[in-house]
């Protein structure tokens, strides 16, 4: 099995980008004092771009979002509730909360931002499902108090509804109906510090600093390019050449070293959990093997994800049993990886029916953002290796978020790879996914639901997090998934981009995307 892993790759998960600031990064070297330079421009390389740039697109690629769009409230690195767009806010009751928004905000187009536009985009998600209603599992109901104040109303007591604010971008109602949503899309407007000037899908987002001082955000960039890069090589060659500034996320660990010889600042952390689904809907529908739990335990013990970990992520990754990431309450330390055990696979195979193992239908479905096919083809051999022949198909993003999102008539494989991290220390990016009480249900299971109500109405951290934790024990004993990585996520950026790290007190949780503070020196 070795043969197959010689190559070093990349593999990160899809909702990397909303993973919590943690403990500060290692390898950065200190950065002498300089000058600035007259050329405020930041060129920044991500892989993928969404569709557009209405917040309607996707629930990732905070980055960019953040850019345009101001939300109510974020984070700190101490998973604290912190104003941003909103001053205050209060429980009216058990389910109802109060946001109340500052008065000196004003879209780029002129509009002052007000309690209309954000009824109207609490309204919008919940009534067309946009993405960020995973961060929202049990609104019911938002509607206007006053000028500057709405109520989001939950079904039952839910604390969890302030971090996830730190999503909800806000959307100008008046201007949204105007030009509708494909002319909002095409022309996105928002309260934040820059203006949208240039977009292309899958390639390139350019935005300049706005004319108009925005309310209390005082960003150094005065201009911010985001460029859609998908092959490492061409990455890297722009950081050394200069035509890049900063990577965001995906670098094979092969290369962190030469990085590191062009004396580039590398940040880095384990932000997410990769695995692979086993889609309960779709096996159900499709009657496949992965319908025994016997069948989903014997994939786990199948893999040797210690081997992976060592040669494919050259120990940057760590096999996980478990869906939550460190220094989120939901983490239990104690919770080891189902161990590499071929003969345990097999007999377990056997005793479910399958001694000659079988073909799945569909098989692992994957996008170059949550897998990398070396990767994904050796736990497609480790599979084979027990017996179970699983086609591997690899999709460009925006069909792979059809199938994540179930949109357009879109379902996903039998094994579908993804990730997940836990943006607001409420684990709802993981019960957004797995309840039983949306649409879009990936793994359902009872008691998974019932700990996590209680867990998400609970304000004491403590008590919170072991219910967390039984919640996120019950996938691992149901043995929904395969399992894998805690993988890192790399922030990379030349010496002369100063003023940036990753999280900190006044950035919040989706901070290190935030590049307010960043500057160019001489």
């Amino acid at each position: 099995m070795l043969a197959r892993l010689t190559s070093v790759v990349l593999l990160t998960a899809l909702l990397a980008a909303c993973a919590p600031a943690q403990a500060p990064a290692t390898g950065a070297p200190a950065q002498p004092a300089a000058r600035r330079s007259a050329n405020q421009s930041l060129k920044i390389a991500q892989l993928g771009m969404p569709a557009t740039l209405s917040p309607e697109s996707s629930n990732s690629y905070i980055a960019v979002y953040w850019s345009m769009y101001d939300p109510p409230m974020t984070l700190n690195e101490k998973l604290e509730v912190v104003p941003w767009a909103a001053e205050r806010w209060s429980q009216v009751n058990p389910t109802t909360w109060r946001i109340t928004l500052r008065r000196d905000l004003v879209f780029s187009n002129g509009d002052k931002l007000t309690a209309d536009d954000l009824e109207f985009t609490g309204k919008l998600m919940l009534e067309t499902r946009t993405p960020q209603i995973t961060q929202f599992g049990n609104l019911t109901e938002v509607k206007k108090v006053d000028e500057y104040s709405v109520d989001f109303v939950t079904k039952i007591p839910d604390a969890s509804i302030l971090p996830a604010m730190g999503f909800l971008w806000i959307m100008p109602k008046a201007y949204y109906n105007a030009v509708g949503k494909n002319g909002f899309a095409a022309k996105p407007v928002g309260s934040g510090p820059y203006e949208l000037v240039d977009f292309r899908s899958a390639d390139i987002a350019v935005f300049r600093k706005r004319t108009a001082e925005h309310a209390f955000r005082r960003p150094q960039p005065a201009e911010l390019i985001f460029r859609s890069i998908t092959e490492q090589t061409q990455m890297i060659a722009g950081l050394k050449t200069g035509e890049l500034d900063v990577l965001i996320g995906q670098i094979s660990p092969d290369r962190i070293e030469t990085l590191t010889q062009q004396e580039a600042v590398v940040l880095s952390k384990l932000a997410a959990v990769t695995s692979a689904v086993f889609s309960q809907t779709e096996n159900q529908a499709r009657n496949t093997p992965l319908t025994d739990r016997r069948v989903r335990l014997a994939l786990n013990y199948a893999v040797d994800k210690e081997t992976i970990a060592k040669t494919i992520y050259r120990g940057w990754a760590k096999p996980t049993g478990q869906l939550s990431v460190p220094d989120s309450p939901s983490w239990d330390p104690t919770v080891q990886p189902f161990p590499y055990d071929p003969a345990l696979a097999k007999r377990l195979l056997a005793e479910a029916g399958y001694p000659n193992g079988f073909k799945l239908p569909v098989g692992i479905e994957f996008t170059a953002l949550t897998g990398n096919i070396q990767m994904i083809t050796a736990v497609q051999g480790y599979l084979r290796d027990v017996g179970v022949d699983a086609p591997v198909t690899e999709y460009e993003l925006g069909q792979f978020l059809d199938k994540f999102y179930g949109r357009a008539g879109q379902t996903k494989g039998d094994i579908f790879v993804t990730g997940t991290g836990d943006g607001n220390g409420f684990a709802t990016t993981i019960y957004g996914y797995y309840t039983c009480n949306k649409p879009l249900v990936w793994w359902c299971n009872p008691d998974f639901d019932r700990f996590m109500e209680q867990a998400v109405g609970e304000p004491d951290i403590q008590k919170r997090g072991a219910l967390l934790r039984r919640a996120i024990a019950t996938l691992r004993d149901d043995v929904g998934l395969l399992f894998l990585f805690l993988t890192p996520t790399f922030i990379i950026h030349r010496p002369t981009i100063q003023g940036w790290t990753w999280g900190g007190s006044d950035w919040g949780s989706t901070g290190f995307y935030n590049f307010d503070r960043a500057y160019r020196v001489e």
